[in-house]
């Protein structure tokens, strides 16, 4: 059944529109009632419907718009319950289910909510202990709740997060797995795909195809078949001509440039501190940089360079496009060749990922080190629940 949120958003999506206009199979005029009561909206002549622009409801429209863009339902924040479990979890950190929260099955419900989606990290199962990460939801439900609470991060000294990840079991990637899937899905999301995980799973095992842009389709697909390069190559030193073929691999049908070096100097949309490499320098970085990865003869030594790994492709950014998707994919053949878990990011990570990447003002390797291993170290312990 339709929530009031629903029907609000449909009406932003449609206004001016009548009832009739929304497109739900059950009436709705009692969420209609409830929202011109509470001067969210008001009713035209004829019944035609008109949101009202204040400062309440674009505190309510900016969580719906994300969570929409998204793919998330946006009635889960407009839950009671979010406005104590953020002073709860803010108080207590690093506890993530303290029992003034546990106790309650709909606190429980948002909290492994919070969790599967990596808006909080958990790095201890019992008792259950993580961070909560800062972001910009958790910013538009403090405005929304009328809140004033401070997200401190709260992360492991770097030598423990590595010891506990170097402890994780040995394990091939299967290429048929959900956990693929789930970076496939991530990593065309950070690119602005709008695939599922679910969706992700029908294309590549069902040839099910959803009603999405063909390009977020097709970023999918190449994804997997740059992955599935990986692993058909996974125990030869990385190369240059590696390199191309992923980005070939990753931009087939997307752009011209595919698997071609740049051949102007590239920046980073919305971050002018952000200092890519110049046309004439990639050829060296890149040959410096395949040393360094192929030197790297330990899972010890793997987990001590995956800061600048990460950070030292994105510096080059060799390519016109997709550089990115390169960089994460090259990410995971590091791990993968010490049988170390694959990267796998969520939406509720996407923010401190980016800060610490292409939004970044100042590189620091040793900052993105830290919460990669964070994020490797929750999804493997997500994994064995």
């Amino acid at each position: 059944m339709p929530t009031k949120y629903d029907v609000f958003a449909k009406i932003i999506e449609k206004a001016p529109c009548n009832p009739r206009d929304l497109g739900f199979d059950t009436p709705v005029y009692i969420h209609i009632d409830s929202l011109i009561r509470m001067g969210w909206l008001k009713k035209l002549e004829k019944g035609i419907l008109v949101p009202i622009f204040s400062k309440r409801t674009k505190e309510a429209f900016d969580i719906i718009k994300w969570s929409l863009k998204n793919s998330i339902n946006p009635n889960i924040w407009f839950s009671g319950n979010f406005k104590n479990i953020l002073n709860v979890l803010v108080k207590e950190s690093p506890r993530i289910n303290p029992k003034q929260l546990s106790a309650n099955a709909i606190n429980n419900s948002l909290i492994d909510f919070l969790v599967k989606n990596q808006f909080i990290l958990i790095y201890q199962k019992t008792p259950k202990l993580g961070t909560l990460l800062n972001h910009k939801m958790f910013d538009f439900l403090k405005e929304y709740n009328k809140q004033k609470v401070y997200i401190k991060e709260n992360y492991l000294p770097f030598k423990k997060i590595k010891e506990l990840v170097l402890k994780t079991k040995r394990n091939e990637i299967n290429p048929f797995g959900l956990k693929l899937f789930e970076f496939l899905t991530g990593s065309a999301q950070l690119e602005g795909g709008t695939v599922t995980i679910g969706e992700t799973v029908e294309i590549l095992t069902r040839d099910i195809y959803p009603d999405k842009p063909p390009k977020d389709i097709q970023m999918v697909k190449n994804l997997n078949e740059a992955f599935g390069y990986i692993l058909e190559h996974l125990d030869e030193d990385l190369t240059i001509k590696h390199i191309k073929e992923l980005n070939k691999l990753s931009l087939f049908s997307l752009h011209k440039g595919a698997g071609q070096f740049k051949k102007s100097h590239n920046k980073i949309a919305g971050n002018p501190s952000f200092k890519t490499a110049r046309p004439k320098e990639v050829e060296p970085l890149l040959i410096n940089f395949c040393k360094k990865f192929n030197s790297i003869d330990s899972r010890e030594k793997a987990l001590n360079e995956v800061g600048f790994i990460h950070n030292e492709f994105q510096y080059i950014h060799p390519f016109p496009d997709g550089n990115s998707r390169t960089t994460r994919l090259i990410f995971n053949w590091l791990l993968m060749r010490f049988k170390l878990p694959i990267l796998i990011l969520k939406k509720g990570a996407f923010e401190k990922y980016m800060s610490l990447t292409k939004m970044s003002k100042t590189r620091n390797d040793f900052d993105l080190r830290s919460f990669l291993l964070h994020v490797i170290y929750h999804e493997e312990l997500l994994k064995n629940d």
